[in-house]
């Protein structure tokens, strides 16, 4: 009976593995259940790895179920409070981070930012999305490299709670060179020295389903991303020829910034509380080129360097 209860758990798994942003639940748990709290003697020494040498592992276009007796700790950088991550989170050790699918939305008012986390990767599979390397669970559809872990049974085998320390610090970026090389990828970072584009990327769709690009321009769009109501807005201001076409929905939108040439899409959630903040009530003009100031997650999509703001306390002026 137990062995089927597990199939059943892995195929409600399987069932969940869209990488698109969604609604995040937001609010707080009033009463949070107490949980043990783990250490490094609650597991084998020989079973640790480094986040980065577990990346490492991947193959580009081979996902694998991991086989062997690893486990990886780090600590949570990540908070989907601002609705801006969806049901995932990142660790991060000395050595690199990467994004845990959990498949749960609230997750900052069980991980908090700065706690432990330690994952018995044994199970789990070892993916790519875009080039993004995540921990999730195996995608029984083989639509995708991994799919979300999900279910609570499963979340429990593998993902331990430890010690709340305080948040990691950024690492500090400011060379276009360092974007480029891709190396802090799955990291906490700030990058100085930004640019604004004065442009996008946004994909828009019609009442019929055709897809509208928006890209190279602002195209007009001077928020983070469009809510529904944000969006209905923006059809009222010229920039849709035919906005009788569309209906209000919400939409991620890339921000483009620059560094020493290299390109940095700050992508937004249309889902998140400041998806319909204007840039420049955060002082992203063009009196400020070169002294923008950003902090969040350093992710990748193909070939574009993309970015994750936690919230616009992210967003800084040097002086």
């Amino acid at each position: 009976m137990k062995r089927y209860m597990f199939l059943f758990a892995v195929l409600l798994a399987g069932l969940v593995s869209c990488e698109e942003f969604g609604p995040v639940f937001t609010g707080e748990y009033e009463n949070p259940a107490p949980y043990d709290i783990y250490t490094d003697a609650d597991f084998d020494p020989d079973s640790f790895m480094s986040i980065a040498d577990l990346k490492a592992m991947y193959e580009p276009g081979h996902p694998f179920v991991i086989e062997d007796d690893i486990v990886i700790k780090g600590q949570v950088t990540t908070s989907d409070e601002e609705g801006n991550f969806y049901r995932s989170l990142y660790i991060q050790d000395s050595t690199g981070g990467i994004e845990l699918k959990l498949g749960k939305t609230g997750l900052y008012n069980v991980y908090k930012r700065g706690q432990w986390i330690y994952v018995k990767c044994k199970g789990l599979a070892l993916g790519a999305y875009g080039r993004m390397v995540q921990l999730g669970y195996e995608d029984v559809t083989g639509n995708y490299e991994t799919s979300y872990i999900d279910v609570q049974l499963l979340i429990d085998l593998h993902v331990f709670r430890g010690k709340i320390d305080e948040p990691v610090e950024p690492v500090v970026v400011t060379s276009g060179d360092d974007i480029i090389s891709e190396k802090y990828v799955g990291m906490y970072v700030t990058v100085k020295g930004l640019t604004y584009g004065n442009r996008v990327f946004c994909i828009v769709y019609d009442k019929n389903d055709n897809s509208l690009y928006l890209s190279d321009d602002t195209h007009g769009i001077d928020t983070w991303a469009f809510s529904e109501e944000g969006f209905a807005d923006y059809l009222t201001k010229g920039y849709i020829s035919n906005p009788e076409d569309y209906e209000p929905a919400f939409y991620s939108v890339s921000q483009y910034f620059t560094l020493d040439g290299a390109d940095l899409q700050v992508r937004t959630s249309g889902y998140a509380k400041f998806a319909d903040s204007k840039l420049a009530s955060s002082g992203i003009t063009d009196a400020n080129a070169g002294k923008i100031s950003l902090t969040g997650i350093m992710t990748v999509y193909n070939d574009n360097l993309q970015f994750v703001l936690l919230d616009l306390d992210g967003v800084k002026i040097e002086e």
